[in-house]
């Protein structure tokens, strides 16, 4: 039976393997591209290899076709959102609104107080951070001047 209480989404959710690390790789490095480039950044595969090994990584599909990219930690008593990617033809969808709103649900169900994220400052996808009760928290990475670090409570 239909739980009423649960929105109906297009999207789907489910746990990458390392098959799907290539896909996870291309989509962050090319959405990440032009950031990295205007604050004289250097993509470097070994760290993001790295850190897919310490993540629990996820895609999201859209009748069956690969579509984005969630990775979070558990840090004390916060999820940290280490990616939200989307593919460019996806982005407006919802996809993005419907990654952060399981991370705030997987949160709660952790017992966890908070989320937390980052973002390069000129991301216009810190926007819906803000939208979704995101605060500046200040930047953890300030050497850079260039990343915002936001945090929610859950």
């Amino acid at each position: 039976m239909l739980d009423p209480t649960e929105a109906l989404s297009p999207f789907q959710l489910r746990l990458a393997s390392m098959d799907d690390f290539s896909f996870a790789e291309a989509l962050t490095r090319n959405n990440m591209n032009g950031y990295y480039r205007r604050h004289n950044l250097v993509w470097r595969s070994d760290l993001f290899l790295g850190s897919w090994r310490e993540s629990e990584n996820f895609v999201l599909e859209c009748d069956g076709q690969a579509i984005g990219v969630m990775r979070v930690t558990e840090e004390d008593q916060s999820l940290h959102i280490r990616d939200v990617q989307v593919v460019e033809g996806w982005r407006r969808t919802g996809a993005g609104t419907f990654l952060l709103d399981t991370a705030h649900r997987w949160a709660r169900a952790r017992g966890l107080t908070e989320t937390q994220l980052r973002v390069f400052v000129d991301n216009p996808a810190a926007r819906l951070y803000i939208r979704m009760g995101y605060k500046t928290a200040g930047s953890r990475l300030a050497q850079f001047g260039a990343i915002r670090h936001m945090v929610r409570c859950v």
